[in-house]
């Protein structure tokens, strides 16, 4: 999540306690449930699901919300008459993104939400599937089709480091824990964004995994070990898997960087050089599938009004030298806190310069600088814009507050029930 101030979250959801810091990663425990979170989302990193109305999702599990369990996950107004039907509406069922037909094509509009975790950092290798399902079913009915997940998070569970401090070699757990959220998420006709990493790897929250976290951002022998031994495996078990959209190298690695809030850092370089190479690994894998990043803001995916493009196609090879390690589409967050210079719902896609079709991966379901919530994700397709995700189905701006948004954009635009395309 981006990057919010304590005092933006306090204000908008009037919580007991607030951090002063904007460099805080512990969520306070928000309903006052007994799990306290194992990280935070943002530099705030507090959630807020005691602020959500009657009947909101309240997820169980390790993650920032506790309670509620599986059970409590289906929301108030729940998906009767909602947009898009049941799981075999508009645009059919989430298409897998490999075989013989060629690369996936992006998304005219993806429209969805983050969910993004259900159990932080720990959905994998037991994720908790009627969890899973109520998201993904929810999600479809107001008419979204693409969810944003997220994996490594931290690395606290996932990839494993060995005693050399390099990642373990892949596990079938691993491979069939994903599978099957990819499998609830295509059943629901929704495509899987997945996220591998998080700012969180360098955050005291990552615990000892820190230290290794950052030896695979900064060592070549480190990175080459955990695309060797976890990311290639993976991508080629998961090559043509109904459900899956697409793989995202990072959320908001800036946070991590020399700008950032992340309680350690590494550099620019060493951020470029690692989407460079994970995104070359899987496009050796699986030539079809999607590749992207999520970035904080556009001040590091613009080169528009002194801003600059760490991501563009020019840069990753200059740092990575890998000539495929390129993005197929980008992704940039907004949050107001992040200042109206990097605002989306003050200008058109066109205006940041951008030579690729560009999602907004992160936003406020909430009213945002005079754009109204249930009309953001219609502000976003109406002006360029390839895709909106609103945060988060279970943390800050909890369901149902992304379900009027994928309604009325669903209402005003048919065509976004016809994503995920594939060949």
């Amino acid at each position: 999540m981006g990057l919010f101030t304590a005092a933006l979250l306090c204000g908008a959801f009037g919580l007991a306690a607030c951090s002063s810091s904007s460099d805080s990663s512990v969520s306070t425990p928000a309903n006052g449930g007994t799990s306290t979170a194992t990280g935070g989302t943002s530099s705030g990193g507090m959630t807020a699901a005691g602020g959500a109305s009657a009947g909101a999702a309240t997820l169980g599990g390790s993650g920032p919300v506790a309670g509620g369990g599986s059970g409590g996950a289906q929301a108030a107004g729940g998906s009767a008459g909602s947009a898009g039907g049941s799981a075999g509406g508009a645009g059919g069922s989430a298409g897998g993104t490999g075989g013989a037909g060629g690369k996936q094509t992006a998304c005219n509009f993806a429209s969805g939400l983050n969910v993004a975790w259900v159990k932080f950092a720990n959905d994998v290798p037991n994720p908790d599937l009627a969890t899973f399902d109520t998201i993904f079913k929810n999600t479809h009915d107001a008419g979204g089709r693409v969810v944003r997940w997220w994996f490594h998070t931290n690395g606290t569970v996932t990839p494993g480091y060995g005693a050399d401090g390099k990642a373990l070699a892949i596990t079938q757990s691993h491979i069939d824990g994903v599978k099957a959220i990819l499998a609830s998420a295509h059943k629901a006709g929704i495509g899987l964004v997945i996220s591998l990493w998080s700012f969180d790897m360098l955050q005291d929250n990552a615990g000892a995994a820190h230290t290794n976290n950052q030896a695979l951002l900064e060592n070549d022998d480190n990175r080459q070990a955990y695309i060797d031994r976890y990311l290639t495996p993976l991508v080629t078990a998961l090559k043509g898997t109904p459900g899956l959209y697409s793989y995202e190298i990072f959320n908001e690695p800036e946070g991590m960087g020399p700008k950032g809030w992340a309680t350690y850092r590494t550099t620019e370089a060493a951020i470029q050089k690692t989407v460079n190479w994970c995104a070359a690994a899987i496009h050796a894998a699986d030539p079809n599938v999607l590749v992207t990043n999520g970035a904080v803001t556009f001040d590091y995916c613009s080169n528009v009004s002194g801003k600059t493009n760490y991501y563009s196609d020019a840069q990753l090879r200059q740092v990575g030298g890998k000539q495929n390690g390129t993005l197929d589409y980008y992704e940039v967050h907004y949050y107001t806190a992040n200042g109206s210079s990097n605002s989306a719902f003050t200008r058109s896609a066109a205006d940041w310069g951008l030579d690729k079709k560009l999602v907004m991966g992160e936003f406020a379901a909430a009213d945002t600088d005079g754009v109204m919530k249930d009309d953001l994700g219609k502000y976003l397709y109406e002006h360029g814009y390839n895709g909106g995700w609103a945060w988060s189905y279970d943390a800050d701006w909890p369901w149902p507050a992304e379900q009027g948004p994928l309604q009325t954009l669903f209402a005003a635009h048919a065509d976004v029930g016809n994503c995920p395309v594939t060949p």
